[in-house]
């Protein structure tokens, strides 16, 4: 699990960000249904003129995205395992989800292989556009007894429950996956009961684990995410507390303690948590963040940016995130040129952030009403969105910003070009009238 994660997106509106930590939880275990299901009341908490409204949107829509993306792997891992009842039900529900005609036609793919000869048919795993080549074959059982009555053979429970744990961890470091997989199918059950929802499964399952190698990290770590995932905040705590008793170097359990225990609304009492693991473990440059974070939702913005400064000195921590935080607090607090140096230190660290680039973009021309610059850094971001296949929401925003540069120059025919491009890429409902209202501004002129 990500420790320090998006800090920005804990930041803005106290209400607002309880149910985006919560979402933030759910996705960093990619539990997708329920972060998009956080993600959405935080954003209707927030104002759509709070800063963090539009980050916050695309956290929504990525989760969306992920969640049928999951829906689809988990429908086709039913028809290979021939559980054909429970694939029409996800169907139903995936049906509902879609959107956009790509995914409509993947799930097209779904409902045909239900209805056709039920044999397995070996595909790509879940990706929209990665060729078959670059897929490792699925390990298949060799027992006879295993084929279907036209020969083809299904996987082994094991061998399926393996392929859809390296699904989900798609993307994380060879070394992190393999760590993961030496604990057992039973921890590997664990985790998908967790990204699929089914947290007290979960539970049951990482609790068996962890009394048989209670030493493990990722077994306490993982158990405190599945008892939190499931409202059992403080036998989470408890859990965290044990930790700390056993090994005492380990400076985590104070930050997950702490994350636990403002989740229960005990404020005061992270706060105290922060401070006493800082007092054990004065170089850990992830709890002086996190003090930073919780004295933001206070509304104590400027003693957080003295926490973010002080976590940025300790440990070699160096984290273009923190610097984005910390480049949006100097813009809310006036401070234009702080800003400006902090968006520019966390481009250096990750220059092909896309967040970062836009929101640097906006406050260019919001701050410095340099049209220019503004430009150079979304040409940047408009490369990088179409060689990483980025959130539809960062394109959208990208042409708006665009329309708003080139307004600046006096180029009206580009202004209306990147406004009309904005109208025609969006499907976010909150965005349209802020896009409308551009193209009105552009045809005014």
């Amino acid at each position: 699990m990500t420790l320090l994660g998006n800090l920005f997106g804990q930041l803005f509106g106290d209400s607002a960000s309880e149910f985006e930590a919560r979402g933030d939880q759910f996705a960093a275990v990619n539990n997708w249904r329920r972060a998009f299901e956080e993600y959405d009341r935080a954003l209707q908490k927030t104002s759509r003129s709070a800063p963090g409204f539009r980050r916050l949107a695309a956290k929504l829509e990525e989760a969306r995205l992920q969640s049928f993306d999951s829906l689809i792997e988990d429908i086709h891992s039913r028809i290979d395992m021939r559980e054909f009842t429970y694939a029409a039900e996800q169907i139903g529900t995936a049906r509902e989800m879609a959107e956009s005609r790509d995914q409509l036609d993947r799930l097209t793919e779904c409902e045909e292989r239900l209805r056709g000869t039920r044999r397995y048919e070996p595909r790509p795993r879940a990706a929209r556009s990665q060729p078959a080549a670059a897929v490792d074959p699925a390990p298949w059982r060799e027992d006879p007894a295993m084929e279907s009555g036209t020969g083809a053979k299904t996987p082994s429970p094991a061998a399926e429950i393996q392929r859809r744990f390296r699904t989900l961890l798609d993307g994380a470091p060879q070394e992190v996956v393999e760590e993961r997989v030496a604990l057992g199918t039973s921890y590997q059950e664990g985790t998908l009961a967790l990204a699929e929802g089914r947290a007290e499964e979960a539970v049951r399952i990482f609790a068996a684990a962890l009394d048989a190698k209670p030493q493990s990290p990722i077994l306490v770590y993982d158990l405190g995410v599945a008892l939190q995932a499931a409202g059992r905040h403080s036998e989470a705590v408890e859990l965290y507390r044990r930790r700390i008793s056993q090994e005492p170097a380990d400076w985590q359990a104070w930050f997950e303690m702490a994350l636990a225990l403002w989740q229960r609304r005990t404020r005061e009492e992270a706060l105290r948590v922060v401070e006493e693991g800082l007092e054990r473990h004065p170089r850990c440059g992830h709890l002086m963040s996190q003090w930073g974070v919780f004295l933001h939702k206070l509304g104590r913005r400027r003693e957080a940016l003295e926490k973010f400064y002080l976590a940025l000195q300790l440990d070699a921590f160096d984290d273009p995130g923190l610097y984005h935080t910390i480049a949006n607090l100097h813009r809310e607090l006036g401070d234009a040129e702080k800003a400006r140096r902090g968006y520019l230190k966390a481009l250096e660290l990750e220059p092909r952030s896309v967040g970062t680039q836009l929101d640097y973009a906006e406050f260019l021309l919001e701050e410095k009403q340099d049209a220019r610059a503004a430009l150079a850094i979304l040409d940047t971001a408009f490369r990088v969105i179409r060689g990483a296949g980025a959130r539809p929401l960062y394109r959208v925003y990208a042409s708006y910003l665009s329309s708003r540069a080139h307004m600046l120059l006096g180029e009206r025919e580009m202004a209306l070009l990147a406004v009309t491009r904005a109208l025609e890429d969006n499907d976010q409902d909150w965005l349209t009238a802020t896009l409308e209202q551009q193209r009105q501004a552009v045809l005014s002129v």
